[in-house]
């Protein structure tokens, strides 16, 4: 795990729900990206379910939580 995913996850382990929304109220992000963010972030669901329910793949998946990552980053 790289320490960028490290640094991202530690912060949604110990962020209040209120900063949660601020920063997914700040990044610019698609729709589909939006569903990824509240899924993953503030849901907890694995990837393997926000695949299923999106119609995406594993892959697709990982590659919009990176991007989320990188624009979650900036804001840190």
């Amino acid at each position: 795990m790289s320490e960028l995913t490290k640094r991202i996850n530690q912060f949604f382990k110990l962020a209040t729900r209120k900063e949660v929304q601020e920063i997914k109220n700040e990044i610019y992000i698609s729709e589909h990206l939006e569903k990824v963010f509240t899924m993953y972030y503030i849901e907890k669901k694995s990837i393997d379910y926000i695949a299923d329910v999106t119609g995406y793949g594993v892959t697709k998946i990982n590659r919009d939580l990176r991007l989320l990552r990188e624009k979650i980053n900036k804001l840190l």
